[in-house]
């Protein structure tokens, strides 16, 4: 099963929350951004979801049938907002119950989740993202602190493009790069005020792989088979390789195809 998250979407403060009752610390629910969390699960998921049944007791604002399937509780936490964490918080139950499918759980922009949200408590000070009870669940999973019982995986991105600055991750992908290369671990610098403890212990145990764009001579042959294709109406030659690899940020995959493909008609 795959779950994806967009961590800007999340921490961005245009999303209506709620403070959970009996939570400590407190976290803080977002009704609408999980229903359509669980839509979109249901949606991508439901090959596998529709041939799963609800086997638990589960104490929910709203009546369940027995023997649903996890496709249409999806359904039910995805069409009522006020109910949709309950649901997800059942749901997850679920699906991590033994004998389950193994999950994979992504999430885009890291960076925009090792720092403050924009959103404010009642006494106007911003909330840790981390308190925000989506990106808590993630961030339970990602640190270690829970596993998946099925088996599974949880993967991060981030990039240099847009992205605030977090020191704590920067520091922990680059000393997971050191560690995998076997290099002596960096230190933090003792000047520096703008450490997060509550990111370091998230990413104290993460392994980092650093992507990188393709080279010239791979853009030429992607070009190529482009062109060769038919897709690619242009002369691929030295000068239009190198144009559009530059453009495409020192060949991102995605911007070479957007540069070399967006006027075919």
């Amino acid at each position: 099963m795959l779950t994806i998250l967009q961590a800007q979407e999340v921490v961005n403060a245009v999303n209506d929350y709620a403070a959970i009752p009996g939570t400590t610390p407190q976290l803080w629910s977002q009704p609408t951004y999980t229903a359509n969390w669980l839509d979109q699960i249901g949606k991508a998921n439901n090959a596998v979801l529709k041939g799963i049944e609800v086997t638990q007791q589960h104490t929910l604002p709203i009546a369940l049938q027995s023997n649903i399937s996890l496709a249409r509780l999806c359904e039910l936490g995805a069409r009522d907002p006020d109910v949709a964490w309950p649901v997800f918080k059942a749901f997850w139950s679920e699906i991590t119950a033994e004998g389950r499918p193994p999950i994979l759980m992504c999430i885009d922009s890291l960076s925009h989740i090792m720092q403050n949200s924009l959103y404010r408590a009642q006494d106007y000070s911003l909330i840790h993202a981390h308190d925000l009870a989506i990106i808590r669940h993630f961030v339970d999973y990602f640190s270690g602190a829970k596993s998946l019982p099925n088996g599974g995986g949880i993967l991060a991105a981030t990039s240099r493009s847009h992205a605030p600055i977090s020191k704590s991750m920067n520091l922990a992908i680059r000393q997971a790069e050191e560690k995998a290369r076997g290099e002596e671990i960096g230190k933090k610098d003792p000047f520096e005020r703008g450490y997060d403890p509550r990111v370091e212990k998230a990413m104290s145990g993460v392994e980092a792989l650093r992507l990188k764009g393709l080279s010239k001579m791979e853009a030429r042959g992607l070009m190529e088979y482009w062109a060769k294709s038919g897709v690619l109406r242009s002369r691929v030659d030295e000068g239009e390789v190198a144009e559009k690899w530059v453009l495409a940020g020192n060949g991102v995959v995605g911007e070479i195809q957007r540069g070399a493909l967006r006027m075919r008609i």
